[in-house]
């Protein structure tokens, strides 16, 4: 095809119609990523399973997160094309398989089967922006998957709160329809990704990495596993063994991956580049306080605020805004510049802003004030972490650069989240304020909790918030260490 002229700022046509079917990719996994907030419950509650509704997101967040970079690797090896296709493609199984499950099981694993696909949702649209378009110009059109995917993040909640409270739509059960919905979406998506996904990629087969996976997944489920129940009393036995398990298995992967170079997994050599590094440091931190944010500030305006849950998502709508304004603001910037350095050092610097508003004050407008804040940062981080990674490992290792970064993103939300977690229900409980059981169990009247229990929230809350500022701060300081270099309009491939 042709190479097309077209005015500064404008947008490929061409382009656009390959981001079409990448949005809506990541639009769905996104989505479904969400929709178990507020439609677990009754799910769970449909087969008798409450007390297991957890799975149902834990399934297919830990699916996805696994899965991440195996897509962006293969991708190098086979297309970007082909794998995206085949992510949709699991992905519609899963979506499918969960419409008819007969039973709480099979749900789980039709949720794991919708996250082995999901992984490559995430992750795969980066790389083929990073494909197609000069890194000056990389950042307006991941705008476009930006604004995807805080949307349909915050219409999950949302979309599953309707779906799940039908009783029966057409004579089928409402929350299947959460499922059932998937299917002619994703079917569209593979149409048009057949029809204008064409990428001119140089391909870079090596032998598959099996042993790389398998240690690779081990670590990142005994972590998480171990990370995600800290406050759990039937666990406490198992704790020894899931760490003995997280070190064994993390030292044999770093092993193996020497040993195998190139063809490793993840490439031990990767972390030599101290751009790409430093760039996973600050996405990680950034995935890890944007979680935090999300987690800890709508229990603070329901216990500390006495606010119902419905005015604590209203409020977390505001990080939206500050979001869509730091990455427009990145990708105009970027676009004019070229340069890069500054997204990471003041987008983590208002991280920590917000952060240290909260520590400062628990006052609604003080909280109001810090979710912008952490907005704003999110979205210049977000865009820094998402042009420069696969910039920072060349064309070779575009893919395996652009899903490490996701991964590293999604995982330091994971960690951090549930980490401050069970710093603030452990000190909660150590103040005597309230129990990890009364709060599990409050539901709505966590907002008529006594005045002390809202006291110690704050003195619980606290600690956490200042960690998190410091730790930002630290980090923000060592993006100092990347070179303040400025991207060309070069080194793309176009379709």
């Amino acid at each position: 095809m042709a190479k097309r002229t077209r005015t500064p700022g404008s947008f490929s046509p061409e382009i656009l119609r390959v981001l079409s079917s990448l949005a809506l990719g990541m639009f769905l996994a996104a989505l479904d990523q969400t929709v178990m907030s507020t439609a677990g419950a009754t799910i769970a509650t449909h087969f008798g399973q409450l007390s297991g509704q957890g799975w149902l997101l834990t399934s297919y967040l830990l699916a996805s997160l696994i899965t991440t970079p195996i897509y962006g690797r293969l991708s190098d090896g086979y297309g970007r094309k082909p794998l995206f296709i085949t992510a949709l493609t699991i992905f519609i199984l899963g979506s499918m398989l969960a419409a008819v499950a007969p039973t709480f099981g099979v749900l789980v694993i039709a949720r794991t089967v919708q996250g082995l696909g999901a992984g490559g949702l995430f992750s795969l649209a980066f790389a083929v922006i990073s494909d197609l378009v000069p890194p000056r110009e990389r950042a307006r059109y991941i705008l476009v998957f930006v604004v995807v995917f805080g949307s349909s993040s915050l219409l999950g909640p949302i979309v599953g709160g309707v779906i799940a409270t039908q009783n029966s739509i057409l004579g089928i059960v409402g929350w299947r329809w959460i499922f059932i919905l998937n299917v002619p979406i994703a079917l569209y998506a593979i149409l048009r990704a057949a029809r204008f996904l064409h990428v001119k990629q140089k391909l870079h087969k090596d032998r598959f990495d099996w042993w790389g996976v398998l240690l690779f997944s081990i670590s990142v489920l005994t972590l998480l596993l171990l990370i995600q129940n800290l406050n759990s009393v039937a666990m406490r036995p198992w704790r020894i063994f899931l760490v003995i398990s997280i070190v064994a298995s993390f030292a044999a992967f770093i092993f193996v991956e020497r040993s195998l170079g190139d063809a490793a997994l993840t490439p031990i050599h990767f972390f030599t580049n101290r751009l790409f590094t430093v760039t996973l440091v600050a996405s990680t931190v950034s995935g890890a306080a944007m979680l935090i944010a999300l987690v800890v500030i709508p229990l603070s305006v329901q216990v500390v605020q006495s606010k119902t849950p419905a005015i604590a998502g209203l409020i977390l709508l505001t990080m939206g805004f500050g979001n869509l304004f730091g990455s427009g603001l990145a990708s105009r910037s970027v676009a004019k510049t070229g340069r890069y350095r500054w997204l990471s050092t003041l987008g983590l610097s208002a991280f920590a802003v917000g952060f240290a508003i909260l520590f400062a004050s628990s006052g609604l407008t003080s909280i109001v004030v810090s979710v912008i804040i952490i907005g704003f940062g999110s979205g210049l981080v977000t865009q820094f972490g998402s042009v420069v990674a696969p910039h920072a490992l060349g064309e070779r290792h575009r893919g395996s650069g652009s899903a490490i970064n996701t991964f590293a993103r999604q995982f330091g939300g994971v960690l951090g989240s549930g980490l401050s977690l069970a710093t603030i229900f452990q000190l909660w409980t150590i103040r005597g304020g309230v129990s990890v059981t009364t709060v599990t169990h409050a539901g709505s009247a966590l907002r008529n909790l006594s005045q002390l229990a809202r006291h110690d929230f704050i003195s619980a809350a606290k600690p956490v918030y200042l960690t998190t500022a410091l730790i930002l701060l630290a980090v923000a300081a060592l993006t100092r260490l990347i070179p303040d270099e400025k991207f060309e309009h070069a080194e793309a491939s176009p379709l």
